[in-house]
């Protein structure tokens, strides 16, 4: 009786992470893949901090879920053209380049850039989050360390689901 009721148990328990979906990959349906380009701002403050040439810098940006709980998105960011040796602060909020929609998660969940002596960049970071298919959304690179500042956005890039 014993051995029977613990084969149940332990049937039960497979049932259950089975039907969870926590341990299912994320390409079995709950996959989603989000990315977008990076284009410069025209903001007056940008001007001003900006070096004497225009600002230049470009790159990309690709979200992937993750899933699990709480949910994970990977976040892969490469830049190129900036200011050499520095590190620039970046973040992903709702809405499109320019509005002032709340930002996914906290701040202090995304890492610096850290941009080599040559102006190119590259972080990639797993971020507690998910994007809802139905809404939009952007993500900035600022001129300084600290994601804070709309008028210190030195690029912008819309996302858009895949």
């Amino acid at each position: 009786m014993k051995a029977q009721f613990g084969t149940l148990v332990s049937l039960l328990g497979l049932a259950a992470c089975a039907s969870s979906g926590a341990s299912r990959p994320a390409s079995s349906g709950n996959f989603a893949r989000w990315s977008g380009n990076f284009r410069s701002t025209n903001s007056a403050s940008s001007a001003m901090l900006a070096p004497a040439m225009p600002n230049r810098g470009t790159g990309t940006i690709s979200l992937t879920a993750l899933g699990g709980i709480p949910a994970q998105t990977r976040i892969e960011l490469m830049i190129s053209g900036a200011t050499p040796s520095v590190q620039l602060g970046w973040a992903v909020f709702g809405g499109d380049c320019g509005s002032p929609a709340p930002i996914v998660a906290g701040q202090n969940q995304f890492p610096p850039i850290s941009v080599s002596s040559s102006g190119d960049g590259h972080v990639q970071a797993d971020i507690a989050f998910a994007l809802d298919p139905r809404s939009s959304y952007h993500a900035n690179v600022y001129f300084g360390a600290r994601a804070n500042d709309m008028n210190d956005v030195m690029m912008c890039a819309n996302l858009t689901p895949q």
